[in-house]
């Protein structure tokens, strides 16, 4: 029989808690407020403009030309116009809102 785990389910040998990676991840804030500029590693320009999360509640970013476009389609669903999840490392801050 096979099993299948989800590494984010196993426990986080780094975390004095003895969490899994999951709880670690959740406690996590998003670092980079809505409204700042940003630059991709690409070069890129855009705005965070929605705090998303992982499956593993890994804090995302997700991004817009418009810096007011900040409405969902509806509640729990993404705009169609934003790019993302993006996540910190990946980012870095142009200017703040």
């Amino acid at each position: 029989m096979t099993v299948l785990i989800n590494i984010a389910d196993l426990k986080d040998p780094d975390d004095p808690h003895g969490r899994t990676y999951r709880q670690v991840n959740t406690e996590k804030r998003h670092a980079i407020p809505i409204g700042t500029l940003v630059q991709l590693e690409t070069g890129a320009r855009a705005f965070v403009v929605f705090h998303g999360r992982d499956c593993d509640q890994t804090p995302l970013y997700y991004l817009s030309l418009d810096a007011d476009d900040t409405e969902e389609v509806r509640p729990g669903w993404r705009n169609p116009g934003w790019i993302g999840g993006y996540s910190e490392g990946g980012l870095t801050v142009v200017a703040l809102p």
